[in-house]
């Protein structure tokens, strides 16, 4: 659900703006550097941690950790999975907008 939102966001762009393709490769790249898949979010100071679960990929990130090694399931974190939906579906929401307005267009552009 997550890539879908994010993919409605910028498909419908990238027609329009060419360049915009390099920066969402760039950002994504710095999006996979700032997950915590091969280090613990534990080890940041406190006043790091909030900046780095923004990023909505930490809840499935450690929601699996979490399955995996510490037996408890990612939905029990109700703040965690509540961020998670209400990202996803706020983004899910301004992409399938940005999406539809711009459909129209598309034969023009290409």
């Amino acid at each position: 659900m997550l890539v879908l939102a994010i993919s409605y966001s910028t498909c419908a762009i990238v027609v329009f703006f060419r360049d915009l393709q390099q920066i969402i490769g760039i950002v994504l790249q710095i999006g996979m550097w700032a997950t915590p898949i091969l280090w613990d979010i534990s080890m940041l100071s406190d006043k790091m941690k909030p900046l780095f679960k923004l990023n909505p990929m930490v809840y499935i990130v450690n929601g699996y950790r979490s399955a995996v090694y510490e037996q408890e399931w990612f939905f029990e974190h109700f703040y965690s999975s509540t961020y998670f939906w209400i990202f996803t579906v706020t983004l899910f929401c301004i992409g399938s907008l940005i999406f539809k307005r711009l459909k129209v267009h598309f034969a023009d552009v290409m």
